[in-house]
């Protein structure tokens, strides 16, 4: 198989997978297609944006700060617009929306990294960089979402950039080559298990808090 082909589905299996089991498993509480479209629409952004994260220097964190606010800022004003301003739905949507940024940020990274050979060691950290990146925009994608559903937008706002802030912070240690290979490996796995954890308070904590009353007796009769 070639490389590219390899690191694309290494990229978008954790998509993959919070599309199929976090949002599969609540596809009653939202429309489809609007979830799809946000997907795209987050793959698109993540064209744009994986370049530009290429081309600045990352291992500066006030550059990676700059990147956090600029896509949070990005999801921020697409879920303030009229179809999502105030729907309960919008959680959803701010995570799908992130679903789509991460896997193809790191698809980018891969492709232009012109490999010309798939090693062990170098398929794990690109699925590690597609677990914690995938996971964290699609975690605070699902904070600005909830926040605009509430009317608690610059609240939900910040959390979303302090959240994205600080994954952004170890992976800045990453790409600046500060430690060994084994050191920003290990730092690989921290923001990974960081990104999962938060992924987990929106699943358990966040997404919980979306439904409303109406629609609870469908959440009563799947339990």
């Amino acid at each position: 198989m070639h490389p590219i082909s390899i690191i694309g589905l290494i990229s978008f299996a954790p998509a993959i997978f919070l599309l199929y089991k976090v949002l599969g498993d609540r596809e009653a509480y939202f429309k489809h297609n609007k979830a799809f479209f946000m997907v795209a629409l987050g793959m698109v952004v993540g064209m744009f944006v994986g370049p530009f994260s290429i081309a600045i220097p990352l291992h500066i964190f006030l550059w990676t700060l700059a990147l956090v606010v600029l896509i949070e800022l990005t999801k921020f004003i697409v879920l303030m617009t009229k179809p999502f301003r105030l729907k309960h739905d919008s959680t959803y949507y701010g995570m799908a929306m992130g679903i789509g940024i991460g896997p193809m940020m790191v698809f980018l990274y891969g492709y232009f990294a012109a490999l010309m050979e798939i090693s062990l060691k170098t398929a794990l950290f690109i699925g590690l960089l597609s677990v914690s990146y995938t996971f964290i925009h699609a975690a605070t994608g699902a904070f600005i979402g909830f926040g605009c559903y509430k009317g608690e937008f610059w609240r939900y706002f910040t959390k979303a950039v302090i959240v994205s802030g600080l994954h952004g912070l170890v992976m800045s240690i990453v790409w600046g080559g500060h430690f060994s290979e084994t050191g920003n490996f290990a730092l690989t796995v921290v923001a990974s298990l960081f990104s999962v954890t938060v992924m987990l308070y929106i699943v358990f904590e966040i997404l919980p808090k979306t439904i409303p009353d109406r629609l609870k007796k469908i959440e009563s009769k799947k339990v």
